[in-house]
């Protein structure tokens, strides 16, 4: 800091003075309790110094820009000042101190509104006050946090486990490597048209199915968890072996936290098997069930027959399941087809 006589000389320009000439010592009061300021008086405050007695850093008359910040935040004169305490339970006021240089900022009323900063030493003192009002609700530039820097082995692992675990919207490719822009890390699947991006720890997908505009889809942390908890894994009704061949052919799909993935299904051959008579629906829905017995069935088991003859039989089959497993749950949809043919 320069000398307190050329800081003086320079008041009139900026308030830097404010902070540079305490005399006191330090003595802090027993009786300090921590400040919470109301969000009310969060902005910027153009004040003018008023009341300078003996020993003031600052002169009458002198200009001063204020900001009130989130997390009860002070900012002037190029400093930053954290932590306000009330002291002796005056609820009134909120003080600031800058130890260093040995000056106290209060800020009053936070009972019944912005009245008044009053300048002093620590341990107490008066050497004037700012007067004014509120400019602008703007706290911009003031107790401002710079992000961390981002975590790679956590983002390359929401890559690798999105491109196989949704592989229909991220699928892996050569061209599908890591970029960035601005504060963006992306990749860019152009089989799909689809982004996927991480932006300071939250996710974001946009093109494609998913439209022109960023969409977000939670924290990595979240996104992690969901993603490794998919199984692309579907169970299969299958019954009794007998005399006829089952061809088991369809469709499946599968929600996990809001995210609908299209399985693919393949066809399952049963070469010696009984088929299951033709008019009796409800053996053929307690079959599906002792098959999938882990299986919460959503609704009923929907079964129509297709085509019967002496040689073939065959129904489709709708229905939806949940599975829950350490907190989430699956939901999956089956289109089946059963297709038994006479040996």
């Amino acid at each position: 800091m320069k000398a307190a006589t050329k800081t003086l000389k320079t008041a009139a320009r900026n308030c830097a003075a404010l902070l540079t000439a305490g005399l006191l010592s330090t003595t802090a009061f027993a009786a300090d309790t921590p400040a919470t300021i109301p969000t009310s008086f969060l902005g910027t405050y153009n004040l003018t110094y008023d009341n300078a007695q003996t020993g003031s850093p600052v002169a009458n008359g002198t200009a001063v820009e204020v900001v009130i910040a989130a997390n009860n935040t002070l900012c002037l004169g190029g400093y930053t000042l954290t932590n306000p305490v009330i002291r002796n339970g005056n609820g009134h006021e909120a003080i600031w101190t800058e130890g260093s240089l040995g000056i106290e900022i209060s800020l009053s009323s936070l009972l019944n509104g912005f009245n008044e900063i009053n300048v002093g030493p620590t341990g107490g003192g008066f050497y004037g006050q700012l007067k004014g009002s509120k400019s602008t609700t703007s706290t911009t530039g003031c107790g401002a946090v710079t992000p961390p820097a981002p975590d790679m082995t956590k983002i390359n692992e929401l890559f690798a486990q999105a491109q196989a675990k949704l592989a229909q919207y991220f699928p892996s490719s050569a061209n599908a490597v890591n970029q960035t822009l601005d504060d963006y890390i992306y990749r860019f699947y152009p089989s799909t048209g689809i982004y996927l991006a991480i932006n300071n720890g939250e996710i974001y997908v946009m093109g494609g199915t998913f439209g022109d505009t960023p969409l977000p889809q939670g924290n990595i942390e979240t996104i992690l968890s969901e993603l490794a908890k998919i199984n692309v894994d579907v169970d299969v009704p299958t019954a009794a072996e007998g005399d006829y061949k089952l061809v088991i052919s369809g469709s499946v799909s599968t929600s996990v936290a809001g995210v609908t993935i299209p399985v693919t299904f393949p066809a399952i051959t049963i070469e010696k098997i009984a088929a299951p008579s033709s008019s009796d629906i409800d053996g053929i829905r307690d079959a599906v069930k002792a098959a999938l017995k882990d299986i919460n069935f959503v609704g009923t088991i929907d079964v129509s027959e297709v085509s019967s003859s002496s040689s073939a039989l065959s129904f489709r089959i709708k229905f939806s399941g949940t599975v829950t497993s350490q907190g989430t749950t699956v939901t999956s949809s089956y289109d089946l087809l059963y297709t038994y043919t006479k040996l």
